[in-house]
Parts: C-alpha cells; sequence; structure tokens
C-alpha cells in the first residue's frame, strides 16, 4: 500500500481529467455457516473537460443513462453484462455540437435560475430533448450509444481493461470550459 502523503501532481490518470474516483465492493452472502463470494465490481466516477476551450454560447447541458443487465456465472467465476439498449438521454441548450440525443421522442420548455451568485448570473431559458441514445464527440472518451462496442470505456492510467459506461453528463457554462462526468462499471475479474 502506497504511502498516506502522495501528491495528486505526480499522478497521471489521462489528458483533460480533472478528478477521479474508484471505488470496489464484493457481493457475498452466507448458506448457513458459508459465506458464498461473488463477483468484484469496480465503479470509476471521472470528471473531465470535454475541449481545453472556454464555453462562449448560452448555457446547455447533455445527458444519457444506459442499463446493463449483469448475469454471474458462478462456475467460472465471471461477470457478463448485457447491453440492454442505448439508454434514455436529453440535451438542452447550447452544446457546441459536442453531443446529441439520436431519437428525441419528446420536447419541452425549461428554465433553471439561480441568483446565489448575484444578479449578473447566467440563466437557461430553453427546450430540452428527450429521448433515447447519445452521441459524445469531446474529450476525455468520446462515444455513442447506438453502438454497444462504443459505449466500453478504456481505463488506461486508471486500472486495466476497460469499463461500461452507466452514465454521462455534460454542463456547458458560458465562460468555462464544458465538464464531462462519466460514470463507469468494471469488473476485477477481466
Amino acid at each position: 500500500m502506497a504511502g498516506c502523503c502522495q501528491l495528486v501532481g505526480d499522478l497521471y490518470v489521462g489528458d483533460y481529467i480533472i478528478s477521479v474516483q474508484v471505488k470496489s465492493n464484493t457481493e457475498m452472502g452466507r448458506s448457513g455457516s458459508a459465506i458464498i463470494l461473488g463477483p468484484t465490481l469496480g465503479n470509476v466516477a471521472i470528471s473531465a473537460y470535454a475541449t481545453k476551450t472556454i464555453h462562449t454560447g448560452c448555457p446547455g447541458r447533455a445527458g444519457v443513462s444506459l442499463n446493463w443487465l449483469k448475469k454471474y456465472d458462478c462456475d467460472r467465476d465471471e461477470l457478463h453484462f448485457i447491453f440492454l439498449g442505448s439508454g434514455k438521454s436529453s440535451i438542452s441548450g447550447d452544446v457546441e455540437g459536442l453531443a446529441s440525443v439520436q431519437n428525441g421522442i419528446i420536447n419541452y420548455p425549461i428554465l433553471n435560475a439561480s441568483a446565489a451568485s448575484g444578479p449578473t448570473g447566467f440563466y437557461e431559458h430553453t427546450t430540452q430533448t428527450d429521448g433515447f441514445g447519445m452521441a459524445y464527440r469531446g474529450k476525455p472518451y468520446a462515444f455513442n450509444t447506438g453502438n454497444k462496442g462504443e459505449v466500453r470505456i478504456p481505463l488506461s492510467g486508471i486500472g486495466s481493461g476497460s469499463g461500461y459506461l452507466q452514465s454521462f453528463s455534460l454542463q456547458c457554462v458560458p465562460g468555462q470550459v464544458p465538464i464531462v462526468n462519466y460514470n463507469i462499471v468494471f469488473t476485477m475479474n477481466e
């Protein structure tokens, strides 16, 4: 185990990445006095810059949530992830063309306003589109949820192999660099 005083500046996990958090948990239970162990799942939360350019447009956001069916093969000690489709997605405002909903179903008006930082703060009054599927073209990990092969995210610098995208969000705020958040699940036995 590494020492407790490590400088984050010495940790390289990839370009564009702001923060990363890796957690894991082993499924286990009891049957009488026997302890039954299942798979160990890891979860990676990544925040990163979508570009290195300051957003000059209106506020915008996009997001998608994917579901995976997990099946455990206890004879082989393998956990299989089965893709259940392109996921529920939404987009609103100006996202600089970084993301798009693939199958828009419904549009409706939204309002997002706060005077917490004073009267000169920005507010968003636009239309949101909800639907299924998302294509993301920015950094650090572009993907297309309509293609199940593109929802595996490489974990280089963080772990080994790749993980399964569970959720993603993009936030574009005027005067700031756009930020993305990924939530990725992986199994330790890959």
